[in-house]
């Protein structure tokens, strides 16, 4: 093909042209590069980090948690089959009455054995209260029907591992329930106000199960649900808002993912700056490529006035004068991309991906990209050669320029 073949030698002829070109996209396209790698080890780092700082959302029963809630176990246990919940704790409180007990009465003192009003803290695990503000001194949780007791209520009760405590819905009556006592624990801070039966010392941790028997269905405080992914929240709570709670008028959502959200704007600057390098990058070698191309097509007026004038088609010296800018704009690009190790070295460093676990590099997609983009740059660019060539006169050009 005759016009290839010039193509080539003019590459060769117009030397310091092509190695201008040339120059100008091994440092474009580094640029490129370094915002591509910038911006996927930025979305890999919050990916990361998220997983690792975690996130959940609450769902709260602004009912009166200690008589009948708003949220039922039914409806709570429905929202963990989620496919983004990782792990989820309920708990729920009911008040109970106590047989031939002794309780921390007003004004911390005691009271002559009776019965007496205590409130039961259910939880499906270990109870997030007997986690965080609570040391277990003795024993632990069960599986069900137990007790851990505050140990001021053991020692004044005489209670000690193994033995039983019974509890009924209230002092009319209902179901009894025997709880057995599997755990002791001790707490520094009291709670004394209210009824006698909030105090701190009165407060006894046991099962949802044991929750059920004694306060019915609607008995949950609060579920709070732990999604494997913080950036899932969104979409997780919104599935639970098109969920069909017949509660949920009663409910509170509230998402706890402050620390992720804190981590992902930081990171999103970060993408944000890396993206507008990518598209400065690409807009300011289209326009350079193009100030170019309309430079040289100036100085090589006559050239194609004599091609033109010889019959040559116009598509053909179009398609020459592509080749000759494509050629020193993919190896441009192939440069970029075999310096893309320092590159990527360079955005890792800044970003502290060692420290974070992650690998940054310049992947096949990058590559793939890159290459498209260098070959975009240069089409756009030869629309102006199109442009202009397809407006010449050859023999108005030969006169003018005679």
């Amino acid at each position: 093909m005759p016009f290839l073949k010039r193509a080539l030698r003019a590459i060769v002829y117009y030397k310091k042209n092509t190695l201008l070109l040339f120059l100008i996209f091994t440092i474009l396209f580094s640029l490129v590069l370094s915002g591509l790698c910038i911006r996927n080890a930025s979305q890999e780092a919050t990916r990361r980090t998220g997983l690792a700082i975690g996130g959940s959302v609450l769902v709260q029963s602004m009912g009166d948690s200690a008589q009948a809630s708003a949220l039922t176990l039914e409806s709570a246990q429905k929202a963990a089959n989620h496919p983004a919940v990782r792990d989820y704790a309920f708990v729920g409180q009911v008040l109970a009455c106590a047989a031939d007990f002794r309780g921390m009465g007003p004004a911390f003192e005691d009271i002559t054995a009776g019965d007496y009003d205590l409130t039961l803290k259910g939880s499906n695990g270990l109870h997030p209260e007997l986690r965080d503000d609570c040391r277990l001194i003795e024993g632990g949780i069960g599986e069900t029907g137990y007790a851990v007791v505050n140990q001021w209520l053991a020692d004044a009760n005489g209670l000690s591992i193994g033995d039983t405590i019974t509890v009924a819905a209230n002092r009319a009556g209902g179901s009894p329930v025997e709880l057995a006592v599997t755990g002791v624990y001790y707490r520094n801070t009291g709670y004394h106000y209210g009824e006698t039966e909030q105090y701190a010392e009165n407060m006894i941790f046991t099962d949802l199960g044991t929750l059920e028997k004694l306060g019915g269905g609607g008995l949950l405080q609060w579920a709070e649900y732990t999604v494997t992914d913080p950036a899932d929240i969104p979409g997780f709570m919104a599935d639970m808002e098109g969920m069909a709670f017949p509660e949920r008028e009663d409910l509170g959502f509230i998402a706890l993912d402050g620390d992720y959200r804190k981590v992902a704007m930081s990171m999103e600057t970060l993408v944000n700056v890396a993206t507008l390098i990518f598209a400065a990058a690409i807009v300011l070698g289209v326009v350079l490529l193009s100030a170019m191309v309309m430079l040289s097509l100036s100085s090589r007026e006559y050239e194609i006035g004599v091609l033109l004038s010889m019959g040559e088609g116009r598509w053909k010296v179009i398609a020459q004068l592509a080749v000759e800018t494509l050629l020193p704009v993919l190896l441009g690009v192939t440069a970029g991309v075999l310096a893309s190790g320092q590159t990527a070295a360079v955005a890792g460093d800044l970003l502290g991906a060692s420290q974070k676990g992650v690998e940054v590099g310049i992947g096949g997609p990058a590559i793939g990209l890159v290459y498209l983009c260098g070959v975009a740059t240069a089409l756009l660019a030869s629309c102006v050669t199109a442009y202009k060539v397809l407006r010449f006169q050859p023999k108005k050009l030969l006169m003018s320029i005679e």
